[in-house]
């Protein structure tokens, strides 16, 4: 953040503000915390925000929302908080906001990018793991990586960007009949299940490299896939929750912004 911080400064001298618009829909708490958490951060550092909070809207409304948002100067990036609000299509959503702007990496077209190799917005939360990996030198060439979860905007895309690295990646959810022995092989472990302490320590390999994105509230509390306690004392490297994989993001998706206002003023 001290970095990105610097970066804004520069920008600012020569004129430029990043802005960053950020699109809540719907009245979850816990999304709505989640989101006021970026603004604060990205205002902390400089960045002009927008927070479109729109508890009731139509997918039309959402759609010239991000057209607008698009056409703005002031905007460089745009971040959509997924999931959406129950009966709004996510796929037409992320499509509708312009390659340039799409800083948190959720369009199909990113997705595309990132599978074929091709310079993209990487998705804010696989910018993210793979950041720590380089910030604390963990070297994960040859390594078989397993990845757990489906979403769209994390597990998927971090999957295709391990495509074009030298891992062998396997992708499988909590009900896949490969589960456990997955798991119990798996040399890096990057969970998505939403389920508190899902992953206790008789189910990983010593020397594991772990990294936990789930987000389980009970009242004010967060926990993670992960039993982190226990395998701790198993693995060579793991992310808490909170205070893991979530600052760093959030950290890469104005990294993102910021990039985008540079390159809107070539």
């Amino acid at each position: 953040m001290e970095e990105l911080s610097s970066q804004v400064d520069m920008l600012k001298k020569g004129g430029i503000t990043p802005g960053l618009a950020l699109v809540l829909t719907g009245s979850d708490k816990n999304s709505s915390r989640y989101v006021k958490l970026k603004k604060k951060r990205a205002e902390k550092i400089g960045i002009y925000t927008e927070l479109h909070k729109l508890e009731e809207t139509t997918q039309d409304n959402l759609i010239r929302l991000i057209i607008d948002l698009n056409e703005d100067p002031k905007i460089h990036g745009i971040m959509i908080q997924l999931p959406l609000a129950d009966g709004l299509n996510e796929l037409a959503a992320v499509n509708a906001i312009q390659p340039e702007k799409d800083v948190d990496g959720l369009s199909p077209n990113t997705l595309g990018k990132i599978l074929m190799g091709e310079e993209a917005y990487m998705p804010a939360g696989v910018d993210a793991i793979l950041e720590l990996l380089d910030r604390y030198n963990i070297d994960i060439q040859g390594r078989h990586w397993v990845v757990i979860g489906s979403s769209n905007f994390l597990s998927k895309p971090l999957v295709a960007a391990l495509a074009n690295k030298n891992v062998r990646v396997s992708l499988c959810r909590e009900d896949d009949i490969e589960y456990s022995r997955l798991v119990n092989n798996a040399d890096v472990l990057s969970t998505e299940i939403f389920k508190k302490h899902a992953i206790t320590s008789n189910m990983v390999k010593k020397g594991v490299i772990v990294i936990d994105n789930g987000n389980n509230y009970e009242g004010k509390k967060v926990y993670g896939d992960i039993d982190y306690e226990e395998v701790l004392k198993k693995a060579s490297a793991i992310t808490p929750v909170p205070g893991g994989v979530g600052p760093m993001l959030i950290a890469m998706l104005l990294k993102n912004t910021i990039i985008a206002a540079e390159k809107s003023s070539v």
